[in-house]
């Protein structure tokens, strides 16, 4: 059986994550999972190579994050 998170995140990759009580984190690279009392747990890297860990069960979205200049309209 297959979850709807199996998959969807790349390790290494950078996303803004939202979770489900209205927080949004930006700028996070995806690790891996771990284990916390026996739940897996997202685990992510800032910027400032601090760890976030996120329990799936609260996680609600995430946007990977291009690492590219913003090109406007006006340009060819």
């Amino acid at each position: 059986m297959q979850l709807h998170d199996d998959g969807v995140l790349e390790v290494g990759t950078t996303y803004t994550v939202g979770t489900n009580d209205g927080r949004e984190i930006s700028h996070i690279r995806f690790t891996g999972y771990k284990l916390l009392n026996g739940k897996p747990m997202m685990v992510f890297k800032t910027v400032k190579k601090q760890t976030v860990s996120i329990n799936p069960s609260y996680y609600t979205f995430a946007l990977e994050e291009v690492d590219e200049e913003p090109r406007y309209i006006d340009e060819p």
